[in-house]
């Protein structure tokens, strides 16, 4: 018995450094610049750069790790490879090392869920459940972990679109391109809106090097997966080819998303009316029930008439 906690807890450890160094991977954000930033600095401390290779370190760690138990598993045909990029660029995952760590991940977890459920299972005698369930569970595990990244990231997405087309309005009104106010944009929202900024970079960068403005656009839409960058991107290559007002479209598309985000948040609302009514009826019912008609039932049953 003494052994097989052991080997379960061990498994454990495993799994969460395993956990610990895939989320070291993914992580894009740094947080090191950001401090630096709201504290006024502009050179970096020892501190913060010892703290930056140590980063760095785990993070080629990691990636060791996930290229040599993803080789064999990889797969094969490029539609399903493409998918896969597809689902991490919606996540706003863009490493060149994402997919070979994910399914290196999906190995490692799948392994590691196999020996621990068997470990499991054996306790209460249902050693081959604990097999079969530790392994699915650690191979759906990073899949599960990406679909929660993706709907994260959609959702900054959304609610910082329409703060950042303020931003383009007045930035085209001051003279400014479209280009340029997509990198002043990005710039300042950083901060704010560090997904929505980061994709904006992204698309001035490919402007920079030679992609036309409506090649770039395109990307971004099948980048980022978003309906309403989408919807953005169809706007500005719509105003850029017939010649229309750049900012009056900007403008009225902002007043859109908001009138759309103050749709959703009234749906939200409706709903929780209906939600409330499971935990009402399962928990507070019961317990006011009790607390006011308990008292007159024990009196009731210690009568004469129950006796």
């Amino acid at each position: 018995m003494d052994n097989q906690w052991l080997m379960i807890l061990l498994c454990a450890g495993a799994a969460g450094l395993v956990a610990m160094f895939v989320g070291q991977l993914f992580s894009g954000a740094d947080t090191g610049k950001l401090r630096d930033r709201l504290k006024g600095g502009g050179k970096f401390t020892v501190s913060a750069a010892a703290v930056k290779a140590q980063r760095n370190g785990i993070r080629n760690m990691a990636e060791r790790i996930g290229q040599i138990a993803a080789e064999p598993f990889m797969p094969k045909t490029r539609e399903t490879q493409s998918k896969l990029k597809m689902k991490l660029g919606w996540a706003g995952i863009h490493a060149p090392a994402a997919m070979r760590a994910m399914t290196g991940a999906k190995v490692i977890l799948a392994g590691s869920g196999v020996v621990a459920g068997y470990f499991v299972g054996s306790m209460f005698d249902y050693s081959m459940m604990g097999f079969a369930v530790g392994g699915l569970a650690g191979y759906m595990l990073p899949m599960i972990w990406l679909k929660l990244r993706i709907s994260g990231n959609q959702k900054a997405l959304t609610y910082g679109l329409a703060d950042a087309l303020d931003l383009m309005v007045v930035c085209i009104e001051a003279g400014l391109t479209v280009d340029g106010a997509m990198q002043r944009v990005g710039q300042e929202l950083a901060l704010a809106h560090p997904t929505l900024a980061r994709e904006l970079s992204i698309t001035h960068m490919e402007t920079r090097v030679g992609l036309s403005r409506a090649e770039a656009m395109k990307k971004l839409g099948l980048r980022t997966g978003n309906p309403a960058v989408q919807s953005l991107v169809a706007m500005l290559i719509q105003a850029e080819r017939f010649g229309t007002s750049v900012a009056q479209a900007l403008r009225v598309h902002a007043e859109t998303l908001r009138a759309n985000r103050q749709f959703v948040a009234e749906e939200a609302a409706a709903k929780a009316s209906v939600k409330m009514s499971f935990p009402l009826v399962l928990f507070i019912f019961p317990s006011t029930f009790i607390v006011l008609a308990g008292p007159t039932i024990i009196n009731l049953m210690s009568s004469d008439l129950f006796k």
